[in-house]
């Protein structure tokens, strides 16, 4: 099952799509344009999840994004994929 967000990205630049994929494999699209900050990302993600956004990370290719950066700073592309975690802390379960 998949959502579609598109939160509202405000300047200049060419859209793409990328994919936020979880731990259980759900993905969640988000139309954005390259200059957006993946902040607004996160944010919607969090809302949509209904949880708060200090509970996950977001990663690419494993290492952790800045919520500052954007899409054209991580030289994203159209239909890339970034990994969302739940953040863990403390060493026992």
């Amino acid at each position: 099952m998949s959502d579609n967000a598109e939160p509202k990205a405000e300047g200049g630049g060419e859209a793409i799509t990328i994919r936020v994929k979880d731990q259980g494999g759900e993905e969640t699209f988000f139309k954005i344009k390259k200059t957006t900050k993946m902040e607004k990302v996160f944010q919607t993600y969090a809302s949509r999840r209904g949880v708060d956004v200090s509970s996950l990370r977001f990663l690419l290719d494993g290492e952790r994004i800045d919520a500052a950066e954007t899409p054209k700073s991580l030289e994203l592309d159209d239909q890339d994929q970034i990994d969302c975690m739940l953040e863990q802390t403390g060493g026992y379960f």
